[in-house]
């Protein structure tokens, strides 16, 4: 196979195996989803960190490399893609990731606000694997890797059960993000992730121009005077039947009154509307809070994606 870094001009081609490989998958998560591709793309600085590999003309894998450690793949041959990533990792210093042993979300704040130094013993490369995929698991611990405590969850809805509605407070509606919401919008979701996001208004407006965007899923829950409490986007998948949430985030302000969970149905509803037969949304294993939402809106969880770790050797 031949292998080359992206171009602008791949997008298409990686969201249609993105999209299929997704659909391969079903009814195990997938490891990208279109939604993915879309919300991470721009600030993934992709010409330098996402590798392709064709064959023939045809996409037949990725590797997508997150500075300065982790590393997502996927494809039918893996040797090759897990060698690329080693490369690229050893582009950058010793260390290992700071939150591999975060176990709650305020260790996770600590962190970001308080970060302690990282053990500077070799280079650690990360990756992950569903645990319902067993060749996978296996691929990675013949190459020595080790599974960490760190995971994430994957959870799923069916969209043919009823979807209820939430009774908003007065004044409180639910709609879509307009031109004239774009810095509110920003504002939402910096707040929602502090203190990890940098968000910015460049980066929303690249993920609106991107090919699986629909303005009619990028929903907002607007406050009676004119702010947000929360937001969310859905992305649907039509390869697959599977819409993905990413992000649904409320602000600190408006926790805890059931927002995300509204925000969440009201984009099931639209998602079914276009189709969708199962919508999907996953998080950190740590992030006790919106697992707890997700599953107050119908979610259950269907997997765990577990992070497996490999200190890498000094280049030959």
């Amino acid at each position: 196979m031949d292998q080359r870094l992206y171009r602008p001009g791949d997008l298409p081609e990686l969201l249609r195996f993105v999209a299929e490989r997704a659909a391969q998958r079903w009814p195990a998560p997938a490891y990208l989803t279109p939604g993915d591709v879309a919300w991470q793309l721009p600030a993934a600085a992709p010409e330098t960190n996402l590798c392709l590999w064709y064959d023939g003309a045809r996409l037949a894998g990725y590797v997508w490399f997150d500075p300065p450690t982790a590393m997502g793949f996927d494809g039918p041959l893996l040797a090759p893609l897990l060698a690329w990533g080693a490369r690229r990792r050893r582009d950058f210093g010793p260390g290992r990731s700071r939150f591999l042993d975060v176990r709650s979300m305020a260790e996770w704040e600590h962190e970001l606000l308080h970060p302690r130094p990282v053990a500077l013993d070799g280079r650690a490369l990360e990756t992950t694997a569903l645990e319902s995929d067993r060749p996978r698991v296996a691929f990675l611990e013949a190459h020595g890797f080790t599974a960490s405590a760190h995971f994430g969850t994957h959870l799923r809805r069916r969209l043919d059960a009823p979807i209820p509605r939430s009774r908003l407070p007065a004044g409180f509606r639910l709609r879509q993000v307009t031109p004239a919401d774009f810095a509110e919008r920003v504002a939402t979701q910096r707040d929602a992730f502090w203190p990890g996001s940098s968000f910015t208004l460049e980066r929303y407006l690249a993920v609106r121009a991107t090919a699986p965007y629909d303005p009619e899923l990028d929903l907002v829950l607007e406050t009676p005077d004119g702010t947000f409490a929360g937001a969310c986007i859905a992305w649907p998948d039509a390869t697959s039947g599977v819409g993905h949430f990413e992000p649904v985030g409320t602000r600190r302000d408006w926790r805890g009154r059931g927002f995300a969970r509204a925000l969440l149905w009201e984009g099931m509803r639209r998602l079914r509307a276009r189709g969708m037969h199962a919508a999907g949304i996953g998080t950190a294993g740590f992030n006790a809070p919106a697992n707890a939402a997700y599953r107050s809106a119908g979610f259950e969880q269907v997997d765990v994606s577990r992070t497996f770790v490999k200190t890498l050797g000094e280049p030959e």
